[in-house]
């Protein structure tokens, strides 16, 4: 039997309803605590630890029996059997663990009995929703209603309660992992990652594939991403077996039979890429009432990766930087040193052809490796670092004017983008992903600095046509400084107020991490796999970390330049 996309979209719990109802927002989402996330080390080594909870004691009070039951979330085996013991009657049956999770401190959770009811009131810091969805909170606190009936044994169980589970941060890193789905960009020429957390028991294949399959990119991504599994594809089987050779058995309804070798090539290009990291080895794909696996071979996607060397102006002199050694790039980096005046950011085009460069004196300038050099027209006060992106548009903010985005075509024809950040009053910083399917930014809006990422919507030539609304990804403690894209998933964060600077690597659709990073840091790119970033100070000194302490690796460097990936043969 086809399992429905329409059906599994729509639906959705009591209990998530409500969650979504107070998390949901229209503009940039501004209330709520600042969000700590998981501190590097939190996060389980080696196997999935098994987490075993309590099942009920004899003569449990009401607030026990709710207590014992929340805090049997961290058993979820069996479909969380043994918090189901807690509940009583068709409640037992038909209570929905999955329909979402809030993410809290379990030492700030209170607990308010009235006769039969219990409240427990939490303040969680993130939620997940039934698709897998994480997203940074911003309601305060949340208050949960549990209702008690006493057995004819004398024995209190739940007789009502919200459908889904509360975990506290620690437990939610063992208990939950990341995975990410994998779209297209609307040009099919890159793949777009879309974080969810799935449980570490069951058949992770199965939660996956099930989503890409039958589900939908995350809200925020939502019109900006393709997939080439379309609206009339469903699975044909609710689960997706994985057999003892690693191999994941994906059923298909017959629709899927109709497609093409170039859909059927982006089919298994996004099912490979999304479970790289569930175990398995490989895909079959296969059609309903039809053992025989279909030909499909994953079509070539272009790669983000960027050189693991600096690409810095050193002394003069641009190039990527290995030891002392400086190796320049042929035409762009003598079009860059022979500008005339100073030059405070470069981003650099992926084939290494061309760089968008902000100069001291405020004034955004387009760089060709044949030596072509022509001003970006607009003539804004306080334009923050350009941003380039794979289809060689040019995108200028300026910090007090944050609504207003342009993106500048190659010909250097501008297309204005209004109501970019809705409600910002300022933007210090922004920076394109790799791809060209999402831009972060550091805003400030209501008292409050963030850190958001917004889809950029684009036609199927790569031409940009608007953002999609923005994600709040963490809030910041200090004034943002400066932002990156250090992964395709994830961006690293300066913020300092003069005495503290701060480095987050921030996942966007997961947690952060967190760090004290060196004085006067402006700076902030990818880094190698020993170092995820790079930092620059205002002295010209490069760092890098080493272990908990960071190194410094390079002086008199005055920009570390952003690049948007390598050169590639077909073959890439």
């Amino acid at each position: 039997m086809t399992v429905s996309r329409a059906r599994r979209v729509r639906a959705a719990s009591a209990g998530l309803a409500l969650l979504l109802a107070l998390t949901g927002c229209t503009g940039l989402p501004l209330s709520g605590p600042v969000t700590a996330g998981i501190a590097p080390g939190d996060a389980a080594e080696g196997p999935d630890p098994q987490f075993y909870a309590g099942a009920p004691t004899a003569g449990a009070s009401p607030e026990e029996i709710v207590t014992g039951f929340v805090e049997a979330a961290i058993s979820p085996q069996d479909s969380w059997e043994t918090a189901r013991l807690y509940l009583d009657g068709d409640l037992a049956r038909d209570w929905q663990p999955q329909s979402g999770v809030f993410v809290d401190s379990a030492d700030s959770r209170e607990y308010r009995v009235v006769d039969d009811a219990v409240t427990v009131t939490i303040d969680p810091t993130a939620t997940v929703d039934e698709h897998g969805t994480y997203t940074t909170s911003a309601t305060g606190t949340v208050e949960l209603p549990f209702r008690l009936a006493q057995r004819e044994d004398g024995e209190w169980r739940i007789v009502e309660a919200p459908d889904g589970i509360v975990l506290d941060r620690q437990s939610f890193a063992s208990i939950y992992s990341d995975h990410t789905l994998a779209y297209f960009d609307p040009t099919w020429t890159y793949l777009v990652p879309d974080v969810r957390w799935f449980p570490t028991s069951g058949n992770t294949a199965t939660y996956i594939v099930r989503e890409l399959v039958d589900g939908a990119p995350s809200p925020w991504l939502a019109g900006s991403v393709a997939s080439a599994f379309s609206q009339d594809i469903d699975l044909a089987e609710s689960s997706v077996p994985v057999d003892t050779d690693q191999v994941a058995h994906v059923q298909l309804n017959d629709v899927a039979a109709g497609a093409d070798s170039t859909a059927r090539g982006r089919m298994m290009a996004q099912l490979n890429a999304s479970l790289t990291n569930s175990g398995v080895q490989s895909v079959s794909l296969t059609i309903e009432n039809d053992e025989t696996p279909l030909q499909a071979n994953a079509v070539s996607v272009a790669q983000t990766r960027p050189d693991s060397r600096a690409l810095v102006l050193r002394s003069g002199e641009f190039g990527f930087l290995s030891g002392s050694e400086l190796t320049r790039i042929d035409g762009l980096s003598d079009t860059v040193e022979d500008m005339e005046g100073s030059i405070d950011s470069i981003a650099v085009s992926r084939d290494q052809q061309v760089a968008a460069v902000l100069q001291s004196s405020g004034r955004v300038h387009r760089l060709t490796s044949d030596g072509q050099t022509d001003h970006v027209d607009d003539e804004r006060e306080g334009l923050i670092d350009p941003a380039i992106d794979p289809f060689g548009y040019i995108w200028t903010a300026a910090e007090d004017d944050p609504e207003r985005l342009i993106a500048w075509a190659p010909e250097l024809e501008p297309f204005a983008i209004q109501g970019a950040w809705g409600g910002a009053s300022t933007i210090t910083a922004m920076s394109m992903s790799r791809d060209g399917s999402r831009l972060a930014a550091l805003v400030s809006s209501g008292g409050q600095d963030l850190a958001v990422v917004s889809s950029v919507r684009r036609d199927r030539t790569g031409k940009p046509t608007g953002l999609g609304e923005a994600m709040r990804v963490t809030q910041l403690t200090e004034p943002g400084i400066a932002v990156s894209w250090i992964e395709d998933g994830r961006i690293g964060i300066v913020s300092g107020d003069g005495s503290t600077t701060t480095v987050i690597e921030q996942q966007v659709g997961g947690p952060a991490e967190r760090s004290t990073a060196p004085s006067g840091v402006v700076s902030i790119q990818f880094g190698t796999q020993d170092s995820s970033v790079r930092l620059l100070d205002d002295e010209g000194t490069v760092y890098m970390r080493r272990g908990s302490s960071w190194q410094a690796t390079g002086a008199d460097v005055s920009v570390i330049a952003t690049q948007m990936g390598t050169p590639q043969t077909p073959s890439d």
